[in-house]
């Protein structure tokens, strides 16, 4: 018995490492050259799979910061429907290609491309301003569930037209919530302060997080007990075969060959101690079982908050006896 267990254990780590090394093969691969991404990117564009072009293009921007990768970027977002980011990427196009042109000529194109496409956005999106009072450590702005950079503090961020919910958070402090309903080419402004501070821990329960009352739990308290006194009875087994087997050999040296019937009470001595060894190892690996399933299955459970259990499993002890009971009020 003490073999399978150890037979089960190395079965259990080559399988946990090789579920590791799948897992790994499944991890982000190389990273490609931009201009392989772009290059895939654009085929995937014409072919008006924008979302899957979409990741490649972002991939060739973060790589190189290419003007020309980020107006496509653009271009994606705003075929997806995504018009106020689609909007904030054309503007980052400008920008940059704007910047790059004034030594690169080659970006030229980019750069009018991207401002006559930017004024066709424009009455498409609103816009916010959001502007953080005295921001404290850690402040950070959501439009829309987007969050905002610092450079977009007191600016004007695109936004899609209708009703966007505003969230700030910072360090300390209860955060801020806010709705704002914006039309399509308008700009709205929108001023937020702190002023409730958090308790001093800087936390605060969210839901599910308060103290829930439980019930029972003695199963699984009593689970521990249980195996271990089934490991107790494998390690018993496993000391009993050991002198069984020990005993065996040593006979079997002494006789070289069939023992005599003087030997019969050393033989029948080796037997007890075999039985011995296989009730323990068995046993004992039963009971470390039904100890685990205790421990997993034991509680404790929540108490429901219209009723109070009516019985519980309690662990029973004493001289001779050892087990589970139940009790309760009626």
């Amino acid at each position: 018995m003490g073999l399978s267990w150890a037979r089960a254990r190395r079965w259990a780590v080559a399988l946990l490492i090789l579920v590791g090394l799948w897992l790994a093969g499944l991890g982000p691969a190389a990273a490609i050259d931009p201009a392989e991404a772009f290059k895939q990117g654009l085929e995937l564009f014409q072919k008006k799979r924008f979302d899957e072009a979409l990741p490649l293009f972002e991939e060739a921007v973060a790589d190189s910061g290419s003007p020309n990768a980020r107006i496509y970027v653009a271009r994606c977002l705003r075929e997806l429907g995504r018009l106020d980011a689609a909007y904030e990427e054309m503007r980052l196009t400008v920008r940059d290609a704007t910047r790059k042109a004034e030594t690169e000529p080659k970006y030229e194109p980019t750069r009018d491309s991207a401002a006559s496409e930017l004024a066709l956005l424009e009455p498409r999106v609103g816009r916010l301003v959001v502007t953080v009072v005295e921001p404290p450590e850690g402040t950070v702005v959501y439009v829309g569930g987007r969050e905002l950079s610092v450079d977009q503090l007191g600016v004007p961020v695109a936004a899609m037209p209708g009703r966007v919910d505003v969230r700030a958070e910072a360090l300390g402090f209860k955060p801020v919530e806010r709705t704002a309903d914006i039309e399509a080419g308008s700009t709205r402004t929108m001023t937020i302060t702190f002023d409730e501070a958090l308790p001093v821990d800087g936390e605060r329960p969210g839901p599910g997080d308060e103290d829930v009352p439980t019930t029972g739990g003695e199963v699984r308290i009593a689970g521990y007990a249980v195996g271990a006194v089934g490991l107790v009875g494998v390690v018993v087994g496993a000391v009993l075969a050991g002198k069984a087997q020990a005993d065996f050999d040593a006979l079997t040296e002494e006789c070289g060959g069939p023992c005599p019937a003087s030997e019969q009470t050393r033989i029948d001595d080796g037997r007890s101690l075999t039985l011995g060894a296989n009730i323990g190892l068995i046993g004992g690996s039963l009971v470390t079982a039904a100890g685990i399933a205790m421990i997993i299955f034991g509680g404790p459970d929540e108490i429901e908050a219209s009723s109070e259990a009516l019985f519980r499993w309690v662990p029973i002890a004493g001289p001779g006896t050892f087990g589970m009971g139940v009790t309760g009020s009626f």
